[in-house]
């Protein structure tokens, strides 16, 4: 825990070096949420309902899953791959703490950095000024922040995975700019689930991306039933499972092909 700790503040101390890069950060992720706000507002001029979804309802989902989407650019793959390009993934395999574990810590201090500097200031005040609305109940709540803490093992196993290919290729960017558009869009980040087709919507409810911002922000808004609710937590735990099984096979296998550009 000591060792845990430690690594959250010092991404703490990085991103307060950073702060500057922090602000344009909020700023662009404020213009997203505008920008969104603006077209649903558009959609609701000529009806008061869509899918079940009022536009209250919509103006809460645009805020949350704007949100949420923005911790998918970046992440801990990007580090991964300069790690290896420059030669440092040498040194952070010699330290006495896992690389597995290093990396993680770095995850659970970004997303509190996010939570506690921009999740609630943004959501609160973004919700005062566009009209969004509270959870459904505390309840709803809870579960909320429930499986936004799950997400963040979706999230983090699947930034291993796309991390462990620059071992191969000496650079992930390309797939790391694939990984973040393809999150946005299967987790509903930048359209929502219960627009795409029924039979496709369907199948990508019980895919991992879903658990990162569709799942939650639902749950949020009380579409779910308890039952509903828990089932889809216990999907996201199955998920967190099998992506870190799967992630660490992909990790040990590429410990044995390490190849470090320039040397």
């Amino acid at each position: 825990m000591k060792k845990l700790c430690y690594l959250i503040k010092i991404t703490f101390q990085t991103k307060f070096a950073y702060i500057k890069a922090f602000w344009f950060n909020i700023f662009g992720t404020a213009v997203s949420i505008l920008i969104y706000y603006f077209l649903w507002k558009y959609v609701f001029q000529s009806r008061n309902e869509l899918h079940g979804f009022t536009a209250a309802q919509i103006t809460t989902y645009v805020i949350l899953s704007r949100l949420l989407s923005s911790q998918f650019s970046g992440g801990i793959n990007r580090e991964f791959a300069e790690w290896v390009q420059r030669g440092d993934i040498v040194v952070e395999l010699l330290r006495p703490v896992p690389l597995v574990f290093t990396l993680f810590g770095k995850r659970v201090g970004e997303f509190l950095f996010f939570f506690l500097f921009k999740g609630i200031p943004v959501t609160i005040l973004a919700s005062l000024i566009l009209g969004g609305i509270g959870p459904d109940s505390a309840a709803n709540l809870i579960l909320f922040f429930t499986s936004v803490l799950i997400s963040i093992g979706l999230m983090f196993w699947i930034e291993i995975m796309v991390g462990l290919v620059s071992f191969f290729t000496l650079s992930s960017y390309g797939l790391g700019y694939t990984k973040t558009a393809l999150m946005s869009i299967l987790s509903g980040g930048i359209v929502p689930l219960f627009l795409f087709p029924e039979g496709v919507a369907r199948v990508l409810d019980y895919m991992p991306f879903a658990g990162m911002v569709s799942v939650p922000v639902q749950i949020y808004l009380g579409k779910y039933t308890a039952t509903e609710a828990f089932s889809f937590l216990g999907l996201q735990i199955v998920w967190v499972i099998l992506l870190g099984t799967g992630a660490m096979t992909f990790y040990r296998f590429a410990m044995k092909k390490v190849v470090v550009q320039g040397g």
